[in-house]
């Protein structure tokens, strides 16, 4: 039993750590929407184009969020003990 326990303990350090990577992703990503708003201006008059930026931000904000989701779900579902479906 105890080996079946280190595990879950493993797995549950291992889904934290992955939301909390979420969380920051999110935290960089509104930062950067936040500079590109800011200098839009400015980069337009230089030339830039933004589209790797929007690459970037698009990607982010799907990963982080999804995760950040399914992590509240799974929360959920652990301390009311009651399967979590969204639809």
């Amino acid at each position: 039993m105890l080996p079946v326990i280190a595990v879950s303990i493993g797995v549950m350090f291992a889904l934290a750590g992955l939301a909390a990577a979420a969380l920051v992703l999110l935290i960089v990503a509104i930062g950067v929407t936040i500079w590109l708003c800011r200098n839009r201006e400015q980069r337009h008059a230089d030339g830039k184009t933004d589209v790797g930026w929007i690459v970037f931000l698009v990607t982010a904000y799907l990963l982080s969020i999804s995760y950040l989701v399914f992590f509240v779900l799974l929360l959920v579902s652990t301390f009311t003990g009651e399967s979590v479906t969204v639809g």
